[in-house]
């Protein structure tokens, strides 16, 4: 039973991170396109290849290619992309609060039944 537990601790403990990952990338997004969507022209660096970047400004919103992942992208516009990054924050905060409980939940079997850890 014990290496079950720890089997599946591991796991989840892995998922969490995953999912704290994504976390950070999509409030990085949602940062990036609050930036994008005032009303002050937004400077950028623009890679154009080779690791050489070239300065550039953005002074219009227009339509942007958002990437959900699994090689799937989605044009949108910048404020129906905030709004599905805000939902997306949302839910990846709820995915990673359960992770965290069921994490707490495990090591507290864990420590019930006197298993070091």
């Amino acid at each position: 039973m014990e290496w079950l537990v720890r089997t599946r601790l591991e796991s989840i403990c892995v998922q969490r991170d995953r999912t704290f990952e994504q976390l950070a990338k999509v409030r990085e997004l949602r940062r990036n396109l609050g930036m994008l969507l005032s009303k002050t022209p937004t400077l950028v660096q623009v890679n154009v290849g080779c690791d050489f970047y070239v300065d550039g400004e953005i002074d219009q919103e227009g339509l942007l290619l958002i990437d959900f992942g699994k090689d799937v992208y989605v044009e949108m516009q910048p404020q129906e992309a905030l709004e599905t990054a805000i939902i997306r924050e949302t839910c990846l905060e709820r995915v990673g609060e359960f992770y965290t409980k069921r994490i707490g939940e495990l090591e507290g079997w864990l420590q019930t039944y006197g298993v070091k850890h």
